[in-house]
């Protein structure tokens, strides 16, 4: 795709997506604001794996009383974003090895069946375009660009991948915000030739869900996944910062 022609429909698309999340953020409750806020820092890297959030300093940032940050807090910790520890509070989710482990063995399957699922759709409406554009989106940030953008692009990738498959079962068990977390958990372990051989492996996701090859593609996808599962097992035991939970 030529960058030149694709850059005004990629800048308007964002526009759009932005102006709807602001109206739908417009439309919240106290509590839900404060979800969003907290999630959105932590997609910006302002909140990072194993950080402590304060309640004074939310209801100080967010403007409101603890009963909403309070509740806030509580659903991110049932959805898995957040852990809540006694007398110590609210801590960013920090994966375990076992969890990590645990975790890409499922994402193994579901990413598979994802791009097969996209590969077999490619063909209808204009989801080769959104396909296309979405990897380039990505490309550009194959040697920069701030780890924090690239993982939120990296995001949108696949998060195109599953929308062009359009089973809308597996996008209900697929846990977006824990994904994002195993990835900011793991960022700054990832060296430049990581780096190249991940931009290998989404290249070839994409050419195989463009050539509209669902066994091959599920296959590829499946072995990206596998082979990062492996290589964060070879991390050390600094790298898995779990918070324990006090007596």
């Amino acid at each position: 795709m030529d960058r030149d022609v694709a850059a005004p429909a990629i800048k308007a698309r964002a526009s759009g997506r932005s102006a709807a999340e602001a109206s739908d953020r417009a439309k919240m409750t106290s509590p839900d604001r404060v979800v969003d806020a907290i999630i959105r820092s932590i997609r910006a890297g302002t909140y990072v794996p194993g950080q402590r959030l304060i309640e004074a300093d939310l209801t100080r940032d967010y403007r409101v009383s603890r009963g909403p940050v309070r509740e806030a807090l509580k659903r991110l910790a049932a959805e898995g974003v957040l852990t809540l520890t006694r007398h110590r509070g609210a801590y960013v989710r920090a994966l375990s090895r076992i969890e990590v482990r645990d975790s890409l063995m499922v994402l193994e399957v579901l990413v598979g069946l994802m791009a097969n699922l996209a590969a077999r759709r490619i063909a209808e409406d204009d989801n080769a375009a959104r396909m296309r554009e979405a990897y380039e989106r990505l490309l550009a940030f194959k040697h920069d660009g701030g780890p924090a953008a690239f993982l939120d692009e990296r995001r949108a990738f696949y998060d195109t991948i599953l929308q062009i498959g359009g089973n809308r079962e597996l996008k209900r068990m697929l846990p977006l915000m824990q994904i994002h977390l195993l990835r900011m958990q793991f960022q700054a372990y990832i060296t430049p030739r990581d780096r190249e051989k991940q931009f290998k492996e989404y290249q070839t996701i994409t050419e195989t869900i463009l050539a509209g090859d669902g066994i091959r593609a599920q296959k590829v996808a499946a072995l990206h996944v596998r082979r990062t599962r492996l290589s964060l097992m070879r991390l050390p035991d600094e790298a898995f910062p779990a918070i324990r939970s006090a007596d």
